[in-house]
């Protein structure tokens, strides 16, 4: 009798823990944030019903002079990789403060794509980024507050950028938008 209700058991463990694996694989939205990641678990890529990614900071706090403290269990993605683009239902894609320079050209592939928060990645070049995001179609609004960019950059950005693109590039821009964000 042991023996069965063991087997019973095991095979209920197996089953349970197949559900949770596909319920896992379907879910829309991935939170991720201030897990102290310096990469993308692979896990990740194997949902591609994936609407919604997560990986930015929880709780950022500016001081003046404008300058960000962020929480010490923010995540430290400095690559991008270009399996992002297996992502292709993803429409919100959180990236902010992490340590980007520069985003793969794989992610044009992400034909959803409507909101890219790339805010407190001090070092992301993005006048360099701009060719790349205006291949994304459905993208509607552009977080770069706290990006390198100087005023002529901005300007240069301003120019380029698809115009049905929002662009939000100072903190108080970005606090409304985090503020109203209902997603």
């Amino acid at each position: 009798m042991d023996k069965q209700l063991n087997k019973i058991i095991l095979l209920l463990s197996i089953l349970i823990l197949s559900i949770s694996c596909k319920t896992y694989r379907n879910e829309l939205k991935t939170d991720l944030k201030d897990k102290r990641l310096t990469t993308i678990p692979d896990s990740v890529f194997e949902n591609t019903n994936l609407i919604e990614l997560d990986l930015g900071s929880n709780e950022i706090v500016f001081y003046p002079p404008l300058s960000a403290q962020v929480d010490k269990n923010q995540n430290q993605i400095s690559e991008l990789p270009e399996r992002i683009s297996e992502l292709t239902q993803l429409k919100k894609l959180i990236l902010n403060s992490n340590k980007l320079t520069t985003l793969p050209y794989s992610i044009i592939k992400l034909e959803n794509l409507e909101v890219l928060d790339l805010a407190l990645n001090k070092d992301l070049n993005i006048i360099n980024e701009i060719p790349k995001l205006n291949k994304l179609p459905k993208l509607r609004v552009l977080i770069i507050a706290d990006t390198k960019l100087n005023s002529s950059d901005l300007n240069l950005i301003q120019e380029t950028l698809n115009k049905n693109i929002k662009l939000i590039y100072t903190v108080e821009e970005y606090f409304d938008y985090l503020e109203n964000d209902t997603n």
